[in-house]
């Protein structure tokens, strides 16, 4: 047998839930209801405004022509950029070059200041000097008295 409890009296809350005449209950105003956006604005997971969905753009069509048009101006700019690279490379080896000659300039110019200067050096100077006869006078700080 199937027996049911009475509520107790003083323990009992209250029910919350208001039924207006058998309706559900009417929701508040939402702000997308409030502020009308056209579908500009995203809904963020809300419904949209007056029930209407806003349209999806649709990704364009691609025809042949704008498929052959792409083709044709990525295969222009491809052999602008393989004859880009081809100069590039030419002016590296031309500047390699000059730079191979400078040095070669540059070495021998050294061993021709090299020799000048044993030849010209206080050295070269002192020992032709002694071959000629000339004496060493010693320190150039000497003083040097006349007889008169």
């Amino acid at each position: 047998m199937y027996m049911k409890t009475p509520l107790k009296q003083q323990k009992t809350k209250q029910n919350r839930r208001v039924i207006s005449g058998g309706k559900p209950a009417e929701r508040k105003k939402k702000l997308s209801d409030i502020f009308i956006t056209d579908g500009t604005a995203s809904s963020h997971g809300r419904p949209f405004a007056n029930g209407k969905k806003p349209a999806k753009s649709k990704l364009p069509a691609f025809t042949p022509w704008k498929v052959i048009l792409a083709s044709v101006v990525i295969g222009i700019c491809g052999l602008i950029y393989i004859g880009h690279v081809f100069s590039t490379q030419q002016a590296l080896m031309e500047v390699q070059q000059l730079e191979n000659e400078f040095n070669k300039t540059q070495r021998l110019y050294n061993e021709k200041r090299l020799e000048y200067d044993r030849m010209v050096g206080p050295k070269q100077i002192y020992q032709q000097a002694r071959e000629q006869g000339f004496v060493n006078a010693g320190p150039a700080d000497q003083i040097i008295y006349l007889n008169r």
